[in-house]
């Protein structure tokens, strides 16, 4: 399967709009129907074709424009009848739904820490003696709410794009296009790529740094710390209390023996 093929209309179109120098705008039109079953409806404008979708949610409302912008653009008037490269495969209004129909069926990133993409990638290319991964962020797209974010993953020769509402998930999805692609090409076996996911990841995270099951280690450890202060300042204060009623205990009963004396004294008197 091409890597083309694993792409998304609105990351076809943004790839279109950024070989030519254009900048899609996206617009939410309106929110109809029910509450518990909204109809959204986006439009785009890419220079002088506008294209207008609906869908159940903004997210398939806003591929569902990207994709009949494409299929403008992609004609005599649209001015881009030649198509254009996408990571080495020509996308034109032949293939576009069947790219589109491939995307669809692309097996979501596996969020179980075990077999993350990154870390499976990067013990592979230690594995077998390649350079590490590289990872560079190539664009955020989006409103400031709702921002979509683009990372390159690079081994060797070879590139793939990964997209998410995160840094995080577009790194991992970069990375699980890239395993898919190396065995595709017939660079890995099918075994050496289930090996690489299926293999876990220390606990501790030493090996693989660039895990995602790492990444909230410092926040984890600043709450253990704080956690720790606050039971050493309760136990600090519960010992400062224990010994302040202490203190008046042992002031009372000194009182007292001093008035049980002054009693004695006075009926010997």
């Amino acid at each position: 399967m091409s890597n083309a093929a694993q792409k998304t209309p609105i990351s076809l179109l943004q790839e279109l709009c950024a070989i030519n120098g254009i900048n899609p705008e996206y617009q939410l039109m309106s929110v109809e129907g029910a509450v518990h079953a909204p109809t959204f409806m986006y439009r785009v404008r890419v220079n002088e074709v506008v294209a207008t979708a609906t869908g159940q949610s903004k997210k398939k409302a806003k591929h569902a424009a990207a994709k009949a912008a494409l299929e403008a653009l992609l004609t005599k008037e649209g001015g881009f009848q030649d198509g254009f490269a996408s990571d080495g495969v020509l996308v034109n209004a032949e293939n576009l739904n069947e790219i589109i129909a491939e995307a669809a069926v692309v097996p979501a990133v596996d969020e179980n820490c075990s077999k993350n993409p990154v870390g499976a990638l990067q013990e592979l290319c230690m594995k077998m003696k390649w350079q590490p991964p590289y990872y560079e962020t190539e664009k955020a797209t989006g409103l400031p709410h709702e921002k979509i974010f683009s990372i390159m993953c690079m081994v060797d020769s070879f590139q793939t794009s990964g997209e998410g509402k995160s840094k995080r998930l577009a790194k991992r999805q970069a990375a699980d296009k890239m395993l898919i692609r190396l065995k595709a090409l017939n660079i890995i076996t099918k075994d050496e790529e289930e090996a690489a996911r299926g293999s876990k990841q220390p606990e501790d995270g030493v090996s693989n740094r660039s895990s995602a099951c790492d990444q909230n280690s410092d926040e984890d450890e600043l709450i253990i710390d704080f956690q720790k202060q606050s039971i050493n300042e309760d136990t600090h204060l519960k010992t400062s209390s224990l010994a302040e009623e202490t203190s008046e205990c042992s002031y009372t009963e000194e009182k007292i023996k001093n008035v049980d004396s002054a009693e004695v004294n006075l009926i010997s008197f």
